[in-house]
């Protein structure tokens, strides 16, 4: 009887994988985690203040006080914030994660004619950081994505640091995965 049942498991297997036209490639890939990536930022990145790393499910976030980067109510990176940005050019030339820029402005009186809206400052903002890493700093273009959330996604109670004048933030998600447009 156990001959019986072991020739019928054989035959099973057997025209489960004898018949298959392609053969599927199963490739795993594991990107360097968040308490690696926050090391390798801590240690490089010149700023002490207005920066707050925290780890989440999809990465690392490294928070950075959007006022490094812009002046009041424009979309133009500030010529002083250059050397951050080539120095997180410089990470992510070592690292093969993407990348996604986000930037979140509380409401400003935007005085600029061409921005209608604090959510298009805001996304223009995360888009400037991305062409000046894509152009100047030579990051490939498919590694980096840019949104821009105004207002809508304040830091709230769970993130368990001073916060204080974070919400205007920019946000570089190290992602732990990988991601396609």
């Amino acid at each position: 009887m156990k001959n019986i049942y072991l020739l019928i498991l054989v035959i099973i297997l057997i025209f489960c994988t004898g018949f298959s036209d392609s053969t599927v490639n199963i490739a795993v890939s594991y990107q360097p985690e968040a308490d690696k990536l926050e090391h390798i930022f801590r240690a490089s990145l010149p700023l002490k203040d207005g920066v707050i790393y925290t780890k989440v499910p999809r990465g690392l976030i490294v928070s950075i006080n959007e006022n490094y980067f812009f002046d009041y109510g424009e979309a133009k990176i500030k010529q002083s914030s250059l050397c951050i940005l080539d120095t997180i050019a410089a990470l992510l030339h070592k690292l093969s994660n993407y990348c996604v820029i986000e930037n979140h402005t509380l409401a400003e009186s935007v005085n600029n004619n061409d921005v209608d809206a604090n959510w298009e400052l805001s996304l223009m903002r995360a888009e400037n950081i991305v062409e000046y890493l894509t152009v100047y700093a030579k990051l490939p273009a498919s590694q980096l994505f840019s949104l821009g959330y105004g207002q809508y996604m304040p830091f709230r109670d769970n993130v368990g640091r001073d916060k204080k004048g974070m919400d205007n933030r920019i946000d570089f998600v190290i992602l732990e995965y990988e991601a396609k447009r």
